[in-house]
């Protein structure tokens, strides 16, 4: 049984490469608006495979008939990144919530557009990645 064990997980590390996560949370209140920012960036064979961000901004209640308007401005920093393969950008509004996912695949994008990113520097390891972050004031696991 103790073999079956260890052969199911040594199958299961085989698979999936060995991945690692970076996940870095911010969180910015304003008089107005809270914004909750998850930077998660996922790692295949020591090399960045997938970036993910997601905001989710929350209005007061007084200031529930500006979500469209912050929705706008929130997916303009995004924009450039709309038309490029391997990228998605969505947005949802529930009442006085923004939120804002952007989901990149870097085995889908071509070198130009790769180096065109500039959320972070491909070539930052996991370690070195939240300490970059943690000095924006991220808050990392």
């Amino acid at each position: 049984m103790k073999k079956l064990f260890i052969l199911v997980a040594l199958f299961l590390i085989f698979i999936t490469g060995c991945s690692k996560r970076v996940v870095c949370t911010k969180i910015d209140k304003e008089e107005m608006i809270t914004t909750e920012e998850t930077f998660m960036v996922s790692y295949q064979k020591e090399k960045v495979s997938t970036i993910q961000i997601n905001l989710n901004t929350t209005l007061k209640k007084d200031y529930e008939d500006y979500t469209e308007t912050v929705e706008k401005n929130l997916k303009e920093q995004f924009q450039k990144y709309e038309n490029v393969e391997g990228a998605t950008v969505d947005s949802s509004i529930n009442d006085n919530v923004i939120r804002i996912h952007l989901f990149i695949e870097l085995d889908k994008m071509s070198e130009k557009d790769k180096k065109k990113l500039s959320l972070i520097s491909l070539d930052e390891d996991e370690k070195t990645l939240k300490k970059i972050l943690e000095k924006k004031n991220y808050q990392c696991s």
